[in-house]
């Protein structure tokens, strides 16, 4: 809607009478509980039966406000909804998720978030890694195009954690040695030029890991920059991909005019920056904050679309 057309709709809500504004205020609280299972009917239909895999399924009853299906497979017939089988199966209080995918995308911590949504703060962390698990398992997409790959690394963080087998537990207020290679945490992050976004965590990341991670999601047709690891140079040559080198010692920052790794280096800086908020993030769920931050850059700016990435509805977002 246009700024024009709210401000003429706002003037005329302003101008009804006491009890149509209550009429019409009860009918949009109504709406907005009640979004979440809406959306959810509307994208049933693109999910197979989770049990059996089978695409023929007829309506069978509504139940918590959602649509079931039975499979039509003879073998089959179970049945099911548009969460079976996902990570936002059984989460209770539909009518707030919304309001607590908008503190996601406000970035809000936990308590921050439980506050305002009012549910409680356990409740709170097991949504956000919910909304987050299919994105996180989602890290692999195809790039195209100028692609830019390089390293990251965070300090190994056993938050949450009872017992730590390999080493001894840091003091309160304590701090790790990131130079020291068993507590660091190697991220390997490719971006290409449309701003698709893939990620790998791995602590012990070796040449095969990388192969076997960048080969699926990138075109034969690509030109990829890195630094001046030999991961990628072996990995360009083993798949005939054009292949530009960026080497520090060299002071080369640019190949041309357009071969550099400094759009994936301005990502890392944004992740590590935005990451900062949270102070210290377990180690264990650092994929799901990558994803988070994934949805930052090429998901839409609305609930609506970070509810269809939860789901599994949209396996890549476009770019806004």
């Amino acid at each position: 809607m246009k700024q024009a057309d709210f401000k003429t709709l706002e003037q005329t809500l302003t101008s009804l009478p006491v009890d149509r504004k209550k009429y019409i205020a009860e009918r949009l609280l109504g709406q907005i509980s009640s979004q979440a299972n809406t959306l959810i009917d509307t994208l049933s239909h693109r999910f197979p039966c989770p049990h059996c895999g089978g695409e023929h399924a007829v309506k069978w009853g509504r139940s918590g406000g959602l649509q079931r299906y039975r499979c039509r497979n003879s073998e089959c017939h179970k049945t099911f909804n548009a969460l079976t089988g996902k990570p936002l199966a059984k989460l209770q209080h539909r009518d707030k998720w919304f309001d607590y995918l908008r503190c996601m995308q406000d970035s809000l911590t936990l308590r921050a978030s439980a506050a305002r949504v009012g549910i409680d703060l356990k409740t709170a962390f097991r949504w956000r890694h919910r909304f987050l698990k299919t994105s996180a398992q989602d890290n692999a997409n195809p790039l195209s195009g100028i692609i830019e790959v390089d390293e990251t690394f965070f300090l190994e963080s056993c938050k949450g954690k009872r017992k730590i087998p390999h080493r001894q537990p840091r003091k309160r207020g304590g701090q790790g040695n990131i130079k020291k290679k068993e507590q660091k945490i190697q991220v390997i992050i490719a971006r290409d030029r449309n701003g698709k976004v893939s990620d790998l965590v791995d602590p012990a990341l070796q040449k095969s890991t990388v192969h076997e991670f960048l080969g699926p999601i990138i075109d034969r047709d690509s030109i990829l920059c890195s630094d001046g690891h030999s991961w990628y140079k072996t990995f360009s040559a083993k798949h005939g991909i054009a292949h530009h080198r960026l080497i520090t010692l060299d002071n080369q920052r640019v190949i041309g005019k357009e071969y550099h790794i400094q759009n994936v280096n301005s990502y890392m800086s944004r992740l590590k920056g935005w990451m900062t908020r949270f102070h210290g993030v377990g180690s264990a769920y650092l994929p799901n904050y990558l994803a988070w931050r994934r949805l930052f850059e090429t998901a839409k700016p609305a609930e609506e679309a970070w509810l269809r990435a939860a789901m599994g509805a949209d396996q890549q977002q476009m770019p806004t």
